[in-house]
């Protein structure tokens, strides 16, 4: 009967360790886990507070460079000063051989406005 006993005692031990090895394993996969995710997030979030960085100095040189604005006008928006000439080239043979086409070309007053507000070119007329 002792022998029974001990048996059962030592079977209780046994599955009781490996219920506690099995528990080990799953939360340590779990916290490896989470820890790549962790990882993930930061690197995200360096990449977008470096993007954040970089798009902060593009708006002040733009609120502080005139050449940058006026080159974000022309490149971005298409924008051309009043006294631009606008050449169109054709890009492809299919637009030299179709019919031309007129398009509506954007034209803003990109000199330096004075103190009163208006430019000497745009006071002038």
């Amino acid at each position: 009967m002792h022998r029974v006993f001990d048996g059962v005692v030592l079977a209780v031990i046994i599955a009781a360790c490996g219920i506690c090895i099995s528990y080990y394993l799953r939360t340590r996969a779990e916290f490896n886990a989470a820890l790549s995710k962790n990882q993930a997030a930061t690197e995200k979030l360096s990449g977008i507070t470096s993007e954040v960085d970089r798009l902060e100095r593009d708006v002040q040189r733009l609120r502080t460079d005139a050449k940058a604005f006026e080159e974000l006008a022309r490149h971005k928006f298409g924008f051309v000063r009043a006294d631009d000439i606008v050449i169109k080239i054709a890009q492809s043979e299919t637009e030299t051989m179709s019919s031309p086409q007129v398009r509506a070309v954007q034209v803003a007053n990109l000199t330096p406005q004075t103190a009163n507000g208006y430019t000497d070119v745009s006071h002038q007329r």
